[in-house]
C-alpha cells in the first residue's frame, strides 16, 4: 500500500550504494562528494540513491586508477576497491 512504512531489510540500489559508501570510507584518498541518508537509518552508515534526485558520488584523489568489484548473494553484498598500477 502506498504511503505505509514497513520494517524490513534494505535492498536494491541503496543497498549497493551504501555498501560502496562504507568501502570508500576505508580509503583516505577517496573523498565523498555527495551522500544522502535515509530518514530512519543508522546515522552515517547508508547512502540513499533515487534516480533524478539523490546520488552517491565520490572522487578518487589517489593518483591511481581504481577498480570496483561487487559480489552479491542472496544474503550479502560485498564491495571491493582495488588500486591499479
Amino acid at each position: 500500500m502506498l504511503g505505509n512504512k514497513k520494517k524490513g531489510l534494505g535492498g536494491g540500489n541503496c543497498q549497493i550504494s551504501s555498501t560502496l559508501y562504507n568501502a570508500v570510507l576505508t580509503i583516505p584518498s577517496l573523498k565523498v562528494v555527495e551522500r544522502h541518508e535515509h530518514s530512519n537509518a543508522k546515522k552515517g552508515k547508508d547512502a540513499a540513491v533515487a534516480y533524478g534526485s539523490y546520488d552517491f558520488k565520490f572522487q578518487n584523489n589517489s593518483g591511481n586508477d581504481i577498480k570496483l568489484t561487487f559480489n552479491v548473494t542472496s544474503d550479502n553484498v560485498t564491495a571491493t576497491i582495488y588500486k591499479l598500477q
